[in-house]
């Protein structure tokens, strides 16, 4: 295990084309920097889909997945702003699921990531996506009843989340690389191309 946390709060959106920019705005501009001021938040990333466009992943880092579920978190979610109110609606096909760090390989993000969510029972390819080209990877495991109390922000989203049991998530240098990965060890993964990431240190 890397020093980069012990669990990550992990989304999977779609978001109509018109909504797009404003959406990207929303989640740059307010809701990285107010997510990644909870305690034990580390980090908050935005990768868009290579095929999908609309498709987003929103990954966080976390020191544990008692981050996800602190009061201080939960206050936010209670009390959205007005941009989070006006986005919220737009989300489709939303998957939310805190999860576990089963195994890492390597730290920090990379430039494109390949995901790979599965049923709990399934064994990914983690080692074998624990190359040289590869900048981080994940195992992950969903924890169910964390961060999941009923909020304001659930609320707005209409339809409830979709959670995971498992999932790889699979860090690279460049979108190439990526889809290289995923026609070599996961055709039914989806790739992501890095839109921004803001730390725990850039806010100070």
């Amino acid at each position: 295990m890397s020093t980069g946390g012990k669990a990550a709060l992990a989304i999977w959106v779609d978001i109509e084309s018109a909504d797009d920019a404003f959406f990207e705005h929303w989640h740059s501009r307010e809701h990285l920097g107010e997510r990644v001021s909870c305690p034990g938040w580390l980090r908050g990333s935005r990768f868009k889909g290579v095929t999908r466009p609309g498709r987003y992943l929103l990954f966080y880092d976390a020191e544990n997945a008692a981050a996800f579920d602190s009061e201080a978190y939960y206050a936010r979610l209670r009390a959205p702003s007005e941009m989070s109110r006006a986005i919220f609606p737009k989300f489709r096909n939303t998957s939310r699921t805190v999860c576990a760090v089963e195994q890492r390989w390597g730290e920090g993000i990379g430039a494109a990531v390949l995901t790979l969510r599965m049923k709990g029972s399934n064994v990914a390819p983690f080692d074998r996506l624990a190359s040289p080209e590869t900048a981080r990877v994940d195992l992950l495991s969903g924890r169910a009843n964390v961060g999941q109390a009923p909020t304001a922000e659930k609320d707005l989203r209409g339809a409830p989340d979709l959670q995971i049991e498992r999932a790889l998530v699979a860090f690279f240098w460049s979108v190439e690389a990526a889809q290289a990965a995923r026609a070599r060890h996961a055709p039914e993964g989806e790739v992501f191309a890095l839109r921004h990431t803001v730390s725990k240190g850039d806010l100070v």
